[in-house]
């Protein structure tokens, strides 16, 4: 499958992607599992299938709020409001050609869960992305949404793949941050981004080693 938005080249996520196609063109739902920083947001976003319109929505909300956003997301001109809650949610069941895409699933109130069962069984697809502790929370109060799911669980990108990505390091400087970032790739970028800042300080055409360590020295012991 061809990559988009640059993501990196990684066979596991990209095999992903395929799978996760299959399925929601078959009605199923997805779970993403990953530990922060691994890029499941950024995995997300690749997630543009040419037959099923994507509508996103904010796991902080109260259902009454999620079903609302997410037929707005459908062009619907609706009121966030307690009463209209079955309202929208029958509505929701009845439609098709859409899918339901939720980060942070670790966020969602546990009131949501039976609501998301019943869309799911109305077969619309949801793709949930969160920590581990999603599918913990799900096998404990849950299983029979669990049991709904198909679990993808994104690991950090070997270091092969960046060094190509990040050309002006050397391969042993790219080594000592992912390994002193113990793959949170979030903060693995903001210390490239350093020290290529630094770099260009100091009018260097790479970011070599020692320069790397000044950066990591700085961390927080795990």
């Amino acid at each position: 499958m061809k990559r988009k938005e640059s993501f990196i080249n990684d066979k596991r996520r990209i095999s992903y992607l395929s799978a996760i196609y299959n399925r929601i063109y078959r009605c199923q739902s997805v779970l993403i599992e990953g530990d922060y920083g691994v890029g499941k947001s950024r995995f997300l976003k690749l997630l543009k299938p040419k037959k099923l319109h994507g509508v996103w929505v904010e796991s902080l909300f109260n259902i009454h709020e999620i079903l609302s956003s997410i037929l707005k997301g459908l062009n619907y001109d609706t009121t966030a409001t307690y009463r209209r809650t079955p309202e929208y949610l029958k509505t929701i069941c009845s439609l098709t050609d859409f899918f339901i895409i939720i980060d942070e699933a670790n966020d969602l109130d546990r009131r949501v869960w039976p609501y998301l069962k019943r869309i799911i069984d109305a077969v619309v697809p949801i793709v949930l992305a969160g920590l581990p502790k999603v599918r913990t929370f799900l096998t404990s109060e849950y299983p029979d949404i669990l049991s709904r799911l198909k679990t993808f669980i994104l690991y950090p990108i070997v270091v092969e793949d960046f060094i190509m990505e990040y050309k002006d390091f050397e391969s042993d400087a790219i080594e000592q941050i992912y390994v002193s970032t113990k793959g949170d790739m979030r903060k693995f970028k903001e210390i490239c981004t350093d020290c290529r800042d630094r770099a260009n300080e100091l009018n260097c055409s790479f970011v070599d080693v020692n320069l790397a360590l000044e950066f990591l020295s700085d961390l927080p012991p795990h």
